[in-house]
């Protein structure tokens, strides 16, 4: 029978290995190596990454529905439903174009910030459709 220190000693190995995986975030890694699939978290700075993005997206989404201009509004809608966001309906007034690439240069900003590169990947394609949408106005 094992003796309570034998126990704690090896409780406490395990959780220094343990933390020592989320500190060097290979974690991931080694669930990996044992067959098990991890579930992804996104990362608090990707999460806050994509509020302000939301909150951006949603004012020039106002600029565009001041301005009558059904395609791109229809863009903007898209994008911030494919971000889990529901599109305002409120209107703002603005230069249309000048929003627009004012935000396809923010999104290429926020795309370097992102960590997960699946995040990175939207914000980069968000940039270029927004770049794109200019030529709607």
């Amino acid at each position: 029978m094992s003796s309570r220190r034998v126990v704690i000693a090896a409780a406490g190995g395990a959780a220094v290995g343990l933390a020592g995986l989320f500190v060097t975030d290979t974690f991931d890694d080694a669930l990996r190596a044992v067959g098990a699939t991890p579930k992804p978290l996104p990362r608090p700075e990707d999460t806050s990454l994509m509020r302000a993005v939301i909150e951006d997206q949603q004012r020039v989404l106002a600029v565009a529905r001041g301005a009558a201009n059904a395609p791109a509004v229809t863009l903007l809608s898209a994008q911030l439903e494919q971000l889990g966001a529901t599109p305002g309906t409120g209107t703002g007034a603005g230069d249309l174009g000048a929003a627009l690439r004012t935000a396809s240069r923010h999104r290429a900003i926020d795309a370097r910030a992102a960590i997960a590169p699946e995040f990175a990947q939207v914000l980069a394609a968000m940039s270029a459709g927004l770049a794109q949408a200019v030529t709607l106005t």
